[in-house]
């Protein structure tokens, strides 16, 4: 039953667009706390032992092994294939320039290494992500020059209190 549970979880994860990358929580050797140091390596607080997370697993083989394919890099660390796409996608990891294989832009389909989507594309999106949110904060203080100067000149000259007499 706990498996369903831990399968609910990581599809839940995945939906929301969560990446776990196994991390390692509790150390194997002694049952301790597991701290991030940086670049997917761990040490556990008690005793010292070293730990890797998949990005650390991939990072690593990929030093010692330049020029390897996923596939192969799947095979050797246990990392799935999927992961590795991901980590790619996140710009955790790069294609290699002399690389016969690219993934493809979003967007346009351009040849790219990391990432969604090529710098052109990038730009597009994070200028149509802004003006979405601009749109969406409407109304709440945020409005552009025109129409800051627009509300100015309704105001000007306007009684806006009548006093009672």
């Amino acid at each position: 039953m706990a498996m369903d549970e831990a399968k609910k979880e990581a599809l839940k994860m995945e939906a929301l667009g969560i990446t776990n990358y196994n991390r390692p929580y509790l150390c194997d050797v002694c049952g301790g706390l597991m701290v991030f140091k940086g670049c997917g390596e761990y040490e556990c607080e008690d005793c010292h032992t070293k730990g890797l997370d998949d990005y650390g697993k991939v990072r690593n083989y990929i030093e010692q092994h330049a020029g390897a394919n996923s596939a192969e890099i799947e095979s050797e660390t246990g990392v799935s294939q999927k992961s590795i796409r991901q980590m790619l996608k996140e710009s955790k990891l790069e294609i290699t320039s002399d690389s016969v294989a690219f993934m493809k832009c979003e967007f346009c389909g351009e040849n790219i290494r990391s990432g969604r989507f090529c710098q052109k594309c990038e730009v597009t999106y994070h200028r149509e992500k802004e003006r979405q949110m601009k749109e969406k904060m409407k109304g709440f203080g945020l409005e552009n020059e025109e129409e800051r100067r627009e509300r100015q000149n309704r105001q000007k000259g306007e009684r806006r209190f009548l006093r009672e007499e």
